[in-house]
């Protein structure tokens, strides 16, 4: 076989691979933590009440920007949580396009692009966020948009795609900081524009106009000053090891070359400060987390390659086999992790079983093991929950004791690990996983 084709195959397949299981996850049940918490629940609870914002501390977050959560209304409606991830998994495909023409603009050729594509998508936290309803995907191809943008000369669209990336998540007013400073001052203006409707909702419900930053749950947000410091100066071998989630075992050397060519090579140099600056910007938050990280990860790859490409194409072989042993080192452990889904999704578990059997992985989250509750409780009830965080399956209106003014106006308590003694009412299920049904007396 063509030596040409041989390079080919061994980069393609572990990409192509990798996206059939990322697809294949998009049909399984979401078990996220923040998904459950928050991005799927803040739709479903719009759906079921109209209401935007809830008062109190289970859902602090919904009032932040919610791009992503608005989108997911509809495709919640109407695919429960499929369509959500649906969105996560195409935006790790549009962050491999985008991989793809800023290199291709930067003449690379396309093998080396190719490499590039499965340094970012061969990784476990995008093959697992690809099958996700988090919305960290979702904001890492805003930027990596606004990034094609700024490299191709278009400031004003980067900004645009920037405020898009601010109105998903806060986080996102580091990257318009990163890419002002860079590239252009400007670009702030089409950006803060954009954003500016998730400031005025902020404001309108709170009084602060970036809640909840500098508000009653998030007063401090970095670590001390000596971690900070040490995070930074051993970057390299931090965002190697599974700080957070895990990336890939390469991340650490893709951090290494793109400081060589922030140093050596002028062209590249404004890619290369974006991926530095932003990964720097993610170590010194309390706690780091790869998440933050991910949204610079393009820079970081496209810079690191470009310098391969310019300076060490000598050894173009060995970037080639470490890039395929490292995609094999990821496809063996998702391949790992997603056996827990073959029940589900070849028919042999339900949603409920499938969620009962996973509880232990699930603290905190309503499960209707007995579907008591979706079949006892008669619909139209007023349903109060009390000790559980994560509800995006329950399977009714409801309201949570954090923004409920008082139980007595309710007909039915759900909640966990309750002494029945202490309930004004009275218990009429425990289930499985021990949640608990309780019968108000009024």
């Amino acid at each position: 076989m063509d030596k040409n084709k041989i390079i080919f195959i061994s980069l393609i397949s572990p990409i192509v691979f990798l996206g059939i299981v990322n697809l294949l996850t998009v049909f399984t049940p979401e078990i996220g933590f923040d998904a459950l918490w928050y991005h799927l629940t803040l739709p479903k609870l719009w759906l079921l009440k109209q209401q935007w914002y809830f008062e109190g501390g289970l859902l602090y977050y919904s009032v932040m920007p919610r791009l992503s959560e608005t989108l997911f209304i509809p495709l919640v409606k109407f695919s429960g949580f499929i369509g959500p991830k649906l969105v996560q998994f195409a935006s790790g495909i549009l962050v491999c396009y985008l991989i793809w023409k800023i290199l291709r603009h930067l003449k690379i050729n396309k093998v080396y692009r190719l490499v590039a594509i499965s340094l970012f998508y061969c990784t476990w936290l995008v093959s697992w966020q690809s099958g996700s309803a988090y919305i960290d995907l979702i904001r890492t191809s805003l930027e990596t948009t606004a990034l094609y943008f700024f490299v191709t000369g278009s400031w004003k669209k980067g900004g645009v795609f920037l405020g898009l990336a601010i109105g998903t998540k806060w986080i996102a007013l580091v990257s318009l900081l990163i890419y002002s400073l860079v590239f252009f001052p400007l670009a702030i203006i089409p950006a803060l524009v954009v954003a500016l409707p998730w400031f005025l909702i902020a404001y309108f419900f709170t009084g602060n106009p970036i809640f909840p930053i500098f508000g009653p749950f998030i007063q401090n947000s970095f670590l001390p000053v000596n971690q900070m410091l040490n995070n930074l100066v051993f970057a390299p071998f931090i965002v190697t090891k599974p700080f957070d989630d895990f990336i890939s075992p390469l991340v650490g050397l893709i951090f290494i070359f793109t400081i060589v060519a922030a140093v050596r090579i002028r062209s590249i140099r404004k890619i290369a400060l974006v991926g530095i600056i932003g990964a720097a910007s993610s170590l010194v938050l309390d706690p780091p987390s790869s998440r933050f990280l991910l949204p610079y990860l393009p820079a970081l790859i496209i810079s690191s390659v470009y310098c391969f490409a310019t300076i060490f194409d000598n050894y173009r072989k060995y970037l080639i086999a470490a890039t395929f042993i490292s995609s094999l080192i990821i496809i063996s452990a998702r391949t790992l992790a997603i056996r827990k889904y073959i029940p589900y999704l070849l028919g042999a578990q339900s949603l409920n079983e499938f969620l009962t059997v996973h509880s232990a992985r699930l603290p905190g989250t309503f499960i209707d093991s007995d579907d008591f509750v979706a079949k006892k409780i008669p619909d139209g009830s007023k349903i109060l929950i009390d000790n559980l965080h994560n509800l995006y399956y329950f399977p009714k209106n409801f309201d949570h004791t954090s923004w409920a003014p008082s139980e007595q106006d309710y007909d039915y308590l759900v909640t966990i690990s309750a002494d029945p003694a202490k309930v004004n009412g009275e218990l009429l299920n425990t289930n499985q996983v021990g949640i608990q049904v309780f019968k108000i007396n009024r």
